[in-house]
C-alpha cells in the first residue's frame, strides 16, 4: 500500500526533543554506534523536511551528535530555528571564551543556541561575563543539578521527546540522563517516543512503561552495573506514571505501533513511525 501523501510543512510548529547517547548493548545486538547515528539522521531529516524543528541538549567537546545534527540541518533545515542547541552550565563553562565564541559564530548560521546557568535559567549575554579561560564546574552535586535543570528547561520548549540508547554507567547526573528525561516528559504531560532497539537506558524505560517486555533481547539486557540509583530512578518513573494522568499512547501511536517503534533498530522504520505519531498529535 502506498504511503499517504502529507501536505507541505505538516510538522510546522512541532519542536521535537532529541535524547540520544551511546549504549553498551550495541555489540551484543550486532550493531555499531553508526547505526544509532543513522537513526538520528533519519529522524532529523524526516522532521526537518516536514517543517518541524529539533531541540538537543548537547555538548560541544567532545562533539558527539552535535556536529552530526548541524550537518543534517545544513542540508534539510528550512529556518533559523531548525535546530536549537541548549548547553548546560558544565558544558559551556569547560570551554575558553575563544573556543566558545568560535563555535557560537559557526553554529548560529545553522540554528539557535541557548546557554543555561546551573539552575536552568537562560544566560542572556554570556560573553559579557565569560572569562577568557575555562572555568569548569568540579562539584558533582552542582553538575547533577545543572543537568537536571537542563532537562526541565527542554521540556518547557518542546512538544514531544524521543529517547534512543542511553548510558547506564559513567553518567554525570543523579541518575541516568535518559531515564530522568523520561520522568520529566511524563510529569510534563509530554508525548514520549521510546526507541529500545539499541538497548541502554531506553530499554529500561520501555519496560517500565509496559511498551515492551524485552523478551526478544539477550539475557541480562540491557547491560548495567549494580547501581541502586538505576533501580531507584525506574521506581521513580513508575511512580510518576501512576501519580499523573499521562498515558503512553497519547503520542499519536497505538500500542502495536509503540511496540514496533520500541523494538526496531531500522532507521527508516523508526523515523516513519515517529513522524506518524507527531503528525497525529499535531492534528
Amino acid at each position: 500500500m502506498a504511503a499517504a501523501l502529507k501536505p507541505a510543512n505538516f510538522l510546522n510548529g512541532i519542536r521535537l526533543g532529541l535524547s540520544v547517547s551511546d549504549s553498551a548493548d550495541l555489540a551484543r545486538l550486532g550493531l555499531a554506534p553508526r547505526h544509532a547515528e543513522l537513526t538520528i539522521g533519519e529522524i532529523a531529516r524526516a522532521v526537518l523536511v516536514g517543517g518541524g524543528s529539533l531541540v538537543y541538549g548537547g555538548r560541544i567537546r567532545p562533539s558527539g551528535f552535535t556536529q552530526f545534527l548541524m550537518h543534517e540541518v545544513h542540508r534539510y533545515g528550512r529556518s533559523s530555528q531548525a535546530l536549537i542547541l541548549c548547553l548546560a552550565a558544565p558544558e559551556h563553562q569547560k570551554l575558553s571564551r575563544d573556543e566558545l565564541h568560535h563555535f557560537d559564530r559557526t553554529f548560529r548560521s545553522k540554528g539557535d543556541i541557548i546557554y543555561l546557568d546551573k539552575d536552568g535559567k537562560i544566560i542572556e549575554d554570556l560573553f559579557s561575563s565569560k572569562p577568557d579561560k575555562p572555568d569548569p564546574i568540579t562539584d558533582q552535586k552542582v553538575k547533577a543539578t545543572s543537568y537536571s535543570s537542563l532537562r526541565w528547561f527542554l521540556a518547557k520548549i518542546t512538544n514531544a521527546r524521543v529517547i534512543v540508547g542511553g548510558q547506564l554507567a559513567g553518567y554525570q547526573g543523579k541518575m541516568p540522563g535518559i531515564i530522568e528525561e523520561a520522568i520529566v516528559s511524563v510529569r510534563s504531560g509530554q508525548p514520549l517516543y521510546v526507541v529500545a532497539g539499541f538497548g541502554g537506558a531506553a530499554a529500561l524505560v520501555a519496560q517500565a512503561l509496559k511498551i515492551n517486555d524485552l523478551s526478544w533481547a539477550p539475557a541480562g539486557f540491557p547491560t548495567r552495573p549494580q547501581d541502586q540509583r538505576i533501580e531507584k530512578s525506574i521506581r521513580q518513573l513508575e511512580a510518576q506514571i501512576s501519580d499523573t494522568r499521562w498515558f503512553v499512547d497519547h503520542c499519536g501511536l497505538d500500542k502495536k505501533q509503540l511496540h514496533q517503534l520500541s523494538a526496531s533498530h531500522r532507521p527508516r522504520e523508526i523515523a516513519s513511525l515517529l513522524v506518524k505519531g507527531l503528525s497525529n498529535i499535531k492534528r
